[in-house]
């Protein structure tokens, strides 16, 4: 078994996953999680059947992938994996990235969030929004002006309110990688995607950061790029709207958790909603009034408030 480092976690892993670079060398005695393969059974009894194949009876949680993998992942320390005749490693391993240990680490007891990561001085801000809406695309362009990359898609906050880094690699749409110079030739595409690739980012080693802001990408009708702070439900609402795989919080307790940890972000961090013009989404633009806002947060306690017509 291969082990490997993310999220602040040694990885023991029956599978092979060349998104988390090079096995450790020198692994610890024991790992943190350890991902196995075997046979994994049907929903535990009483476990409350959710969208998307998944189920969940307290901290344990699983699903069906149709043509690629069955899955368990149980107490925040094991997935096990049963792939299904035919499916393809790189099929399985976007779900064990993504699905499975996004679920691992809420059972770990983090909020979880769908967006990208990213370093600015000594703190995190981190980018949120439904799929397509961009961000991969924006956390492409901070890259590309020297910020590092802390995690791409999944992004668990711990419980003292730092972004955990993930693995140094992004997905990036063809549109992204033309406007970046780079050859699809040189990267794998994503399961499941024709013009998806994952491309690796270089980084140095990065611990865990002080979440400082939240920005929700979203659209207008106006010809500039806008920022909206949100305050109580309205930043309880979007990062609700943006915690990954959210259908798992299933019952009263996990969900009185997740409102105490979205409470706990929101008091902590600055929650913005970007509202990009529709008729043209530039990330330059995009992020430049992000880095803006950022610089007047950082001098100032007042926030600010710019949404343009």
């Amino acid at each position: 078994m291969a082990v490997y480092g993310c999220y602040g976690l040694t990885i023991e892993s029956d599978l092979d996953l060349p998104e988390l670079g090079a096995s450790i060398a020198d692994p610890p005695p024991y790992a943190d999680v350890v991902i196995a393969e075997g046979v994994v059974g049907p929903p535990a009894a009483g476990a409350a059947e959710l969208p998307w194949g998944l189920w969940r009876l307290g901290d344990v949680c699983g699903g069906d992938i149709p043509d690629v993998v069955r899955f368990e992942v149980r107490h925040g320390r094991r997935i096990t994996i049963q792939r299904h005749a035919g499916a393809d490693d790189r099929d399985v391993r976007l779900y064990v990235l993504g699905t499975m240990l996004g679920s691992l680490m809420m059972q770990r007891g983090h909020l979880v969030l769908h967006g990208n990561a990213i370093r600015v001085g000594d703190s995190a801000a981190v980018v949120v929004g439904r799929s397509g809406a961009g961000k991969s695309t924006l956390a492409a362009e901070f890259a590309r002006r020297g910020f590092d990359l802390l995690s791409d898609d999944v992004v668990p906050i711990d419980q003292d309110g730092r972004a955990l880094p993930g693995y140094p690699q992004i997905k990036l749409w063809d549109d992204a990688l033309v406007r970046l110079g780079l050859d699809f030739a040189d990267y794998e595409r994503v399961a499941g995607a024709r013009a998806k690739f994952h491309v690796p980012v270089e980084r140095g080693s990065l611990a865990a950061l002080p979440l400082r802001w939240v920005y929700g990408l979203d659209v207008h009708d106006g010809a500039e790029v806008g920022l909206l702070p949100l305050h109580g439900v309205d930043a309880f609402d979007l990062l609700r709207a943006n915690t990954y795989r959210r259908e798992l919080i299933a019952d009263r307790e996990a969900s009185w958790q997740h409102l105490q940890q979205c409470a706990a972000v929101a008091g902590r961090a600055a929650v913005v909603r970007v509202l990009r013009p529709s008729a043209a989404m530039s990330a330059e633009a995009t992020a430049d009034a992000i880095l803006t806002d950022i610089a007047e947060r950082s001098t100032s306690d007042r926030p600010t408030e710019r949404v343009r017509s």
